[in-house]
């Protein structure tokens, strides 16, 4: 068994084709716009210029060209919208991660998320960054290290915090 660990110099070209083969998806959708129900209830719709999708072992789906989400209250009623450059789905953990120029926008709180990475677990339906990010609202700028908050960014946990009063003499309250 330990034998085939090494291979001639010749079956290099070989490798390389199957390797080559298994990073091509499996699918490609362009103009994707698809719309994710909860029991009748269309609850967000996700938007993206192209969606390529890889089958097993790999089991995610790539947006090298970002992605829009849409998150709807009612019927035609968008509560929230989340963009990001970059975005891969993890089916088997059921995990969406945004990269590059992440932003989360709640319209009925008036209040933006801005970070690099943002974890979206579905199961918990709980959405998390690690990295640096900031929360601008009408009256104050939040920025920290780390937030966990749920899917409509109504209720949050943020961490290593600063707050920023646009209409207060103390422009820098840190928050513990």
């Amino acid at each position: 068994m330990m034998g085939m660990l090494f291979s001639c110099e010749n079956d290099l070209g070989t490798i390389q084709e199957v390797t080559a083969t298994a990073d091509m998806p499996d699918e490609i959708v362009n103009d994707m716009h698809t719309l994710y129900s909860d029991s009748g209830v269309v609850v967000y719709e996700m938007i993206a210029t192209r969606m390529e999708k890889f089958g097993e072992p790999k089991n995610i789906r790539l947006f090298k060209d970002g992605f829009q989400v849409n998150f709807f209250k009612e019927k035609d009623s968008i509560v929230s919208t989340l963009t990001a450059e970059y975005a891969e789905i993890r089916e088997r953990d059921n995990v969406i991660i945004a990269r590059n120029n992440v932003i989360f926008t709640n319209f009925e709180k008036n209040q933006t998320l801005k970070t690099e990475e943002l974890f979206w677990d579905q199961t918990k339906k709980r959405v998390m960054t690690e990295k640096h990010f900031e929360v601008i609202g009408e009256k104050t700028t939040v920025s920290g290290y780390g937030l966990d908050t749920d899917e409509t960014f109504t209720d949050y946990n943020m961490h290593k915090v600063s707050v920023e009063s646009q209409n207060s003499n103390n422009n820098n309250d840190s928050i513990q």
